[in-house]
């Protein structure tokens, strides 16, 4: 059986926000490994900086918030109503 690929709605916070140009991104995947693939198509501008262009993957310092679970595990699956946030991952307190 295979998943169908979803259009979902990425909220983008801090620099991410700042490269795009606005605050969300519409991009289909069934996981986040295609999810980030899918950002960089849709937002080139995002490629260096967030976005790592060999690996296609998160550059160190950005996460994924996915249905308020914070996660780097590109092989996440992400269902139809999944809220999807792209951060930058702080240290601090």
């Amino acid at each position: 059986m295979t998943r169908e690929t979803t259009c979902h709605r990425v909220e983008l916070y801090g620099l991410p926000a700042v490269i795009a140009g606005r605050r969300t991104l519409e991009v289909a995947g069934t996981t986040l490994a295609e999810l980030a693939s899918a950002l960089v198509v849709a937002c080139p501008r995002l490629a260096g900086p967030v976005i790592d262009p060999a690996t296609g993957w998160l550059n160190r310092g950005y996460v994924f918030v996915v249905d308020g679970r914070f996660t780097r595990d590109p092989a996440t699956a992400l269902e139809a109503a999944s809220e999807i946030l792209l951060v930058a991952a702080q240290a601090g307190g």
